[in-house]
């Protein structure tokens, strides 16, 4: 079995991505030093935001796109090597998370960008990349989502104490079950 470092990655920068917002915010209401990084922190953040709202194809498996992606999906797979290579998305998250470092509101959030950046860096040594998990866009056209439906037993029609389940399917009595118990132990 092989890990899809492209999954975690994507929500690792995800949630980074709020918490260099959150830091940049703060780091503007607070007036640091350093404005500026903050900033940059919360333009940062928001553009993470958007870039990595949308999920990826797993290579086995269903995943579940989030609400709303068939909207931001063809911008990122319009920007074709770019959008998709993880190798690239590892370089730009490195420059980014760089300030962060310099400010303290925005360290914790540049520490998570950080670790995303070395997820990433794997997947793209794996030779992950992102695909879309429809091309059914365009004009007129409907994003059909396939959803699995689970099997599910039936309600049980006698009331708790049940029999075993070998006595419920076997047309033997109960005595009977109990002599061939006996005679085997």
């Amino acid at each position: 079995m092989r890990i899809e470092f492209a999954m975690w990655a994507n929500v690792q920068a995800f949630c980074s991505a709020f918490i260099i917002l959150a830091g940049g915010i703060l780091g503007i209401s607070i007036k640091f030093r350093l404005q500026e990084i903050a900033i940059f922190a919360i333009i940062v953040g928001v553009f993470i935001i958007f870039f990595e709202y949308p999920r990826s194809k797993r290579g086995k498996g269903s995943n579940t796109p989030r609400p709303g992606q068939e909207h931001i999906a063809p911008i990122i797979n319009f920007l074709g090597p770019v959008g998709r290579n993880y190798f690239v998305r590892f370089i730009v998250y490195l420059c980014m998370c760089i300030p962060m470092f310099f400010l303290l509101p925005t360290m914790l959030g540049g520490i998570c960008l950080f670790c995303s950046c070395t997820s990433y860096f794997i997947a793209a040594l794996l030779g992950e990349q992102w695909r879309p998990i429809s091309l059914a866009w365009g004009p007129g056209s409907q994003v059909t989502l396939q959803v699995k439906r689970v099997a599910t037993s039936e309600a049980p029609t006698a009331a708790p104490p049940r029999a075993p389940m070998h006595a419920r399917y076997n047309n033997s009595s109960t005595a009977d079950l109990v002599e061939m118990e006996r005679a085997e132990g």
